[in-house]
């Protein structure tokens, strides 16, 4: 999936979190959780967060560890020591939002890598037509639910 199909999914799940958790300090709540939801493309050269941290993108196959459930736990676990449980939710749901997401591309994600090459795989292109159209359907939800919200 692109970036902006990533974000856009990741702020429909967003929406309702923020009136179910009611977190002390939202932004910075908003802040991790897309940080988070965007993560694990850090592994490709040519992401958003890739580009910032190039040698990552050269080290680690792309949807290979960061796009695993070792990653996920991982990182809610450094958010839950460093940061708080209510990080650490963010972390959790807004990661968790990028890999469930890209289980609909033909590329698929490898939960259990590196201990497994098992790879479960979807039925959409990168950036291909129905991804188009997803987009378009979260971009209408996201709005409805903003205005909602």
């Amino acid at each position: 999936m692109l970036f902006k199909t990533h974000l856009a999914f990741a702020i429909f799940l967003l929406i309702p979190l923020l009136n179910f958790f009611s977190p002390a300090n939202p932004v910075i709540f908003i802040l991790i959780f897309l940080t988070a939801a965007l993560l694990p493309d850090i592994d490709h050269p040519k992401s958003k967060l890739g580009r910032f941290v190039k040698p990552i993108g050269f080290l680690f196959e792309h949807r290979g560890f960061f796009h695993s459930g070792f990653a996920l736990l991982l990182f809610t676990y450094l958010a839950y020591q460093y940061l708080s449980v209510t990080s650490a939710i963010a972390v959790f749901i807004g990661y968790a939002s990028h890999i469930m997401a890209d289980t609909f591309s033909h590329q698929g994600i490898m939960p259990l890598h590196p201990l497994s090459k098992f790879r479960i795989k979807g039925f959409m292109n990168t950036g291909g037509f129905l991804e188009v159209i997803l987009l378009f359907a979260l971009i209408l939800a996201d709005v409805y639910l903003i205005i909602k919200f």
